[in-house]
């Protein structure tokens, strides 16, 4: 039975919240946005019509509280709800409490939420459905001993994973049998903090896999169909951070394969709406089950990309009862789309997140930009570290991956740390353009993390000219008498000298030299944004610089470097400035995020040897290990279990023992 959808509660927050809200405007549907006191000047709730005040808890008495969102879509006359992903998404019992309460759920049966949610139960599903699965146990692990022999009968490595719920949460790779009890007892506090249920198996471990998923959209009437896969074997932690449409590892045989298996397991729950079945692949093309997600995901702006479908669009209208607005034979896939999530994270420091003030956010232009925050906004520790998708389009990969690059070098953010950087350097390696890449690419290609270095002479060397070029503008721009500008300047780059001589300067021209190369330039630095943008010789490029007196922070294509300029007579002097060093006795253990003390490992007067887990933290649902990096005494514990401690926070005071 048809019934038309006139207003819409958004069951979410951050860009998600934003995007339904678009669609819900192009098809003239009021919309509800709900916050937390966390939320109160989110940027989710510009778009919306009306706006209702959650709960002061961040959580659990907000986004969390099934029975306030029934209670405030009463009190707003809404006739449906759209979870957007995470959060309300995948529970079965929302789901079914909005159906008691005659409130349509904009996506699948409560039925298939419930089975498909639920690891172990949607693996018997998939073999009944003659899906390719992984080898392992399909039931719940109870204890350590049962772990121990499970992962033995399997063989190392085995792979942990957590039965209610996704996103990477719960899951950890435990490749030593040493290693068990640890990560066993960390991915079920993980999955007890994200989903209320600590529940896990064990499956082997597919080695250099590949993750690949297919979206697959069904109606109330049994159409179901594929539109196609993505590829998002770029990940950290287990989570994904950048995605493609279609994926160029795949032939037509195995795409068909995929794409069939998929649609038969959706028959099989008796799907409908929008849904996600993803698949482990391992170099051989061999392809296996891993789960299937009943909701929207983060990654489909680039199936809509490439087929001009609005996901959302269809589940609304699937909501209301009509068919589908396409079939499998009408459906076609026409160019390359590349997603990168721009997360608040510190890549440097294994990316732990960052919480804090968005002091300048400058998205890039000509490429969609689905945005959760705007300058001025305010990023949490209780929530994802999400801030944007950037989404672009090309006719085939390579024009595709340029885009991202160029969009991504034009983007200008200040007052917290993000992925930027490490995002751009992914995506000019040799092995990213040749699509070599398995869900370990990060780990293989940045054995020892990302630093954001180069000992590349041409980019540092592009790096200081851009520098210099700038402290030359600004002498310019103060000094009538340009002649008065020192010829000689020294750039010092981390451990290495440039020395270059002005050639010249005036108004329609900027000349260097260095080792008696001339190079002609021209610098213009975006009003806007703040990017400069600089043509050297013939050639163009995008860099962003910060400042303070005479050192130059600059970044350019995923390095960073540190600049000094001197006059050279200035040079001279700071080469004999003496250099103290710091001798410290005694360390302490400082958390690098805010967050809250999950477990506390240690104890006053313990010796502890390298390596081993001092503290745990938890932050933007995420889970952080931190360990000791040399053998230590602990001295004093400055924080509890449960407790909310801010960045930079002393926790540990330890002394080294040599």
């Amino acid at each position: 039975m048809k019934k038309k959808i006139k207003k819409i509660l958004i069951g979410n927050r951050g860009e998600i919240a934003v995007r339904i809200a678009k669609t819900c405007k192009k098809l003239n549907i009021k919309t509800v946005g709900i916050f937390s006191k966390e939320d109160e000047s989110s940027y989710h709730l510009d778009g919306m019509d009306e706006k209702v005040f959650l709960s002061n808890d961040p959580l659990n008495e907000s986004y969390l509280n099934i029975k306030k969102i029934i209670q405030i879509c009463k009190k707003m006359n809404v006739d449906a709800v759209h979870p957007g992903y995470g959060f309300l998404s995948e529970n079965y019992l929302f789901s079914k409490e909005l159906s008691k309460n005659n409130i349509i759920f904009i996506g699948p049966p409560a039925n298939a939420v419930k089975e498909m949610g639920d690891k172990i139960s949607s693996k018997k599903i998939a073999l009944k459905a003659k899906v390719n699965c992984i080898p392992g146990i399909n039931k719940e692990i109870r204890s350590l001993e049962e772990a121990s022999k499970v992962s033995n009968n399997i063989g190392f490595p085995v792979m942990i994973k957590a039965s209610a719920g996704g996103g990477g949460k719960g899951m950890r790779i435990v490749r030593k049998k040493k290693d068990l009890s640890e990560l066993l007892k960390s991915a079920k506090n993980e999955a007890k903090n994200a989903f209320g249920d600590d529940r896990v198996f064990i499956e082997k471990y597919i080695e250099n896999p590949r993750h690949i998923e297919i979206q697959v959209l069904g109606d109330k009437f049994g159409n179901i169909i594929s539109l196609g896969e993505r590829e998002c074997s770029i990940q950290r932690r287990h989570q994904k951070i950048i995605e493609e449409a279609p994926s160029a590892f795949l032939d037509e045989v195995t795409r068909k394969k995929m794409g069939d298996q998929a649609v038969s397991l959706a028959k099989q729950v008796k799907y409908y709406s929008a849904g996600t079945v993803e698949f482990v692949v391992d170099k051989n093309k061999n392809f296996y089950f891993l789960e299937m997600n009943t909701r929207l995901q983060v990654e489909h702006p680039v199936t809509e990309e490439v087929t001009g479908v609005d996901l959302v669009k269809e589940m609304i209208k699937i909501s209301e009862g009509n068919k589908l607005s396409l079939t499998q034979e009408n459906l076609k896939i026409q160019g390359w789309s590349i997603e990168a999530r721009l997360c608040s994270e510190d890549p440097k420091k294994d990316f732990l997140p960052s919480a804090g003030k968005i002091k300048k956010l400058v998205f890039p232009e000509k490429v969609r930009v689905d945005k959760g925050y705007i300058e001025g906004g305010t990023v949490s520790i209780y929530y994802d570290s999400l801030i944007a998708k950037i989404i672009t389009k090309g006719r085939n990969r390579k024009e595709a991956i340029n885009k991202m690059i160029e969009a991504l070098q034009v983007m200008n953010i200040d007052g917290i740390k993000t992925n930027q950087d490490f995002l751009i350097n992914i995506l000019l390696t040799k092995e990213f353009s040749l699509s070599k890449i398995d869900t370990n690419f990060i780990e293989k290609n940045y054995k020892s993390g990302f630093k954001g270095k180069t000992g590349d002479v041409n980019i540092l060397e592009i790096m200081a000219i851009t520098a210099l070029s700038n402290k030359l503008k600004y002498l310019k721009e103060i000094n009538n008498d340009l002649s008065k500008i020192s010829k000689n300047w020294t750039l010092v780059l981390e451990d290495k000298l440039f020395n270059f001589k002005l050639s010249t300067i005036n108004d329609s021209a900027l000349v260097l030299i260095k080792d008696n190369k001339k190079f002609y330039i021209e610098l213009f630095v975006d009003p806007s944004s703040l990017i400069n943008k600089i043509k050297i010789n013939d050639n163009f490029y995008n860099l962003r610089i910060t400042q303070n007196e005479n050192l130059f922070k600059v970044f350019y294509n995923g390095y960073i470097s540190k600049i000094n300029i001197f006059r050279n007579i200035e040079y001279k002097s700071y080469t004999n400035l003496p250099k103290n060093k710091l001798v410290r006795e005694n360390n302490y253990l400082v958390s690098p995020m805010p967050g809250k003390v999950v477990d506390v490992l240690v104890k006053k007067n313990s010796i502890v040897n390298s390596g081993e887990t001092l503290i745990i933290l938890d932050a933007m649902k995420m889970e952080n290990i931190l360990k000791s990096d040399s053998k230590v005494k602990v001295l004093e514990i400055f924080v509890d279990k449960g407790e909310a401690v801010s960045a930079e926070q002393n926790l540990i005071k330890l002394k080294v023992i040599k």
